[in-house]
């Protein structure tokens, strides 16, 4: 009988030792999966994000063109009326485009200088508030939650 015995404890020691590789392989089995599934979601929102600002360096691009359609609408001295309006119309289809794909201009005239959507070309002295933005040179623009062109303004001191 102490043989049995002794065979079996040698069984219940190899049946415990077999539990305990089946629950480290259950273990790695579920970190695994834990790992695929981190991987996947991580690679969806990599996608969605590159979806989302795939027009960027196009809309940084156009802008400059906006900005030219600007200044030749500041000439006073055009004198056709239809030459204009047809300037101010093609300017209008250019912001409607650009609205449609997430690109808007921001304000920034009389608001507090910020590094995040400002780049100050120069300090006036004037009687308003300090680091308050008194004139703008070039309106800034975002592309849905991002800043696309940081708005070139004229800080008081």
């Amino acid at each position: 009988m102490p043989k049995k015995k002794k065979n079996i404890e040698k069984s219940k020691t190899k049946i415990s030792e077999l539990e305990q590789k089946v629950q480290d392989f259950k273990d790695k089995n579920i970190s695994l999966l834990a790992e695929f599934d981190n991987y996947r979601k991580r690679i969806a929102r990599e996608r969605i994000a590159n979806e989302k600002y795939e027009g960027e360096k196009i809309f940084k691009n156009i802008l400059p063109i906006l900005d030219d359609i600007d200044r030749v609408l500041s000439i006073k001295e055009i004198k056709e009326k239809s030459v204009v309006d047809g300037i101010n119309l093609i300017k209008g289809k250019f912001k409607s485009a650009l609205k449609d794909y997430g690109v808007m201009p921001y304000d920034s005239l009389g608001k507090i200088f910020d590094p995040e959507y400002h780049e100050a070309i120069m300090m006036k002295k004037t009687k308003k508030k300090k680091n308050t933005i008194i004139d703008e040179f070039q309106k800034g623009y975002m592309y849905h939650d991002k800043v696309l062109r940081h708005a070139k303004v004229i800080v008081s001191e």
